[in-house]
């Protein structure tokens, strides 16, 4: 029963580092993706002479790819557990397994579905 216990405890703080990692994420890396999708191309505030879409020099490569993978994963990951936290203080805790169950799977699918965007785009040329 030791041994089960600890590495439940072990499992709780991995995912709980995943939880803080992915609000760390979102801290630093969604608003520089917003700022530069949403306010640098429209305002012309980017250097960019226009001759190609202004999101390629966010999906142009696959380092811009990899930065949009780790924003938009980190971030889901970090909402969805904030979500199901906040839905089990607020009087669902007998449905606390099952808030996790549709959780992880929105999560898991969800990183799929980006992975396999990104490499579509990846195999179709867009990304380099």
């Amino acid at each position: 029963m030791r041994a089960e216990t600890h590495k439940v405890a072990r499992l709780h703080a991995i995912l709980w580092g995943m939880f803080s990692l992915g609000g760390m994420i979102a801290a630093f890396l969604l608003p520089v993706l917003i700022y530069m999708t949403a306010i640098a191309y429209p305002f012309s505030l980017w250097p960019f002479n226009g001759t190609r879409d202004p999101s390629f020099l966010v999906t142009g490569h696959l380092l811009g790819a990899l930065f949009i993978f780790v924003t938009v994963a980190g971030s889901l990951y970090h909402g969805i557990f904030r979500f199901q936290s906040a839905l089990t203080e607020v009087g669902l805790l007998k449905y606390r397994r099952a808030l996790e169950a549709v959780g992880y799977f929105i999560i898991f699918a969800g990183i799929i579905l980006l992975a396999y965007y990104l490499g579509t785009w990846y195999l179709n040329g867009t990304i380099r």
